[in-house]
């Protein structure tokens, strides 16, 4: 009994700890703007690798584990850029009688030193005007403005030449749960698959 009891309390604690490192790489939605679970914009991962390996492992990590076609890189010698494009990505929530179904495009910056590396938060755009064919095309079809959501700002701009809806309304009120809940998974995953880059596991 005793040792089934020992057992279950290091399974209860080995699984406490996988948590804790992974809420490391968590990232927030805010009314602020995309944070990390340390309330910074930024996040810094040591290891023991050089600049250029870094970056290396970086690409191929995400080449084999983040599947997207549209997934691109800037690499210079100190740095590298990722930028990526999902179609259809969230549908709004219902305001103003309409749904509309909206594209995701996002880049995220990496500076690289040797031993380290320094994810910055996310750039997005959410629009259903962009350049790509995609699904919000044909889901919003007879549209003739341009629809965007953004993180904060005066709910439901609406008028002859765009629609612009906000995650959060002017006083910081969540309006968009499901879109904040897609992004904060979907970046959350890609973060935690660059900075696990460079551990030996990957090499």
């Amino acid at each position: 009994m005793k040792k089934i009891l020992l057992f279950l309390v290091l399974i209860g604690f080995s699984a406490n700890l996988i948590g804790q490192e992974n809420s490391k790489y968590q990232v927030f939605v805010t009314p602020n703007g995309i944070t990390f679970n340390n309330q910074e914009k930024y996040l810094v991962i040591e290891n023991d690798r050089s600049k250029s390996d870094q970056i290396k492992l970086i690409q191929k990590n995400l080449n084999s584990k983040h599947l997207s076609k549209h997934l691109k890189f800037d690499v210079t010698d100190d740095a590298i850029t990722l930028t990526d494009y999902k179609p259809g990505f969230t549908k709004s929530d219902k305001t103003a009688g309409s749904a509309y179904l909206l594209d995701l495009t996002y880049k995220i910056s990496i500076d690289v030193k040797d031993n380290m590396f320094r994810i910055n938060a996310p750039l997005i755009n959410i629009s259903a005007n962009q350049k790509y064919e995609s699904d919000a095309v044909i889901f919003n079809k007879g549209v003739q403005f341009p629809v965007t959501m953004e993180i904060k700002g005066k709910r439901d701009v609406w008028n002859s030449k765009e629609k612009k809806m906000f995650i959060y309304d002017e006083k910081g009120k969540l309006i968009e749960k499901s879109t904040k809940e897609k992004l904060e998974k979907d970046l959350s995953d890609l973060i935690k698959i660059i900075a696990d880059s460079t551990s030996k596991s990957t090499w």
